[in-house]
């Protein structure tokens, strides 16, 4: 039980560690295509769910989030990750009960 607790735990902070890693990776190439294109407004979106949007207003840039969408695509990240996490389990262990 000790182990079983231990691991998903690993699981859970490992998804939402990567999670939150990708999602700045997305940002961040979201606002080198904003720059390279010259595109005033941009709404990063995912399944039509917008998590975030980048302005370009008289050469600045800013970000703004959508605290609700960010929380939707983080959630989503974090249990896709301990889903393939104990899959990885499951076929290693050849456990599937």
């Amino acid at each position: 039980m000790r182990k079983t607790v231990l691991r998903l735990s690993l699981e859970i902070v490992g998804g939402m560690i990567v999670s939150a890693g990708l999602l700045s990776l997305i940002i961040s190439g979201s606002y080198a295509y904003v720059h390279a294109s010259g595109v005033a407004h941009y709404n990063l979106n995912l399944l039509g769910l917008s998590f975030f949007r980048i302005n370009h207003v008289a050469g600045h840039f800013s970000g703004q989030t959508n605290s609700l969408g960010m929380g939707y695509v983080w959630l989503a990240g974090t249990a896709l990750i301990l889903v393939l996490g104990e899959l990885r389990h499951r076929v290693f262990t050849h456990r599937w009960l």
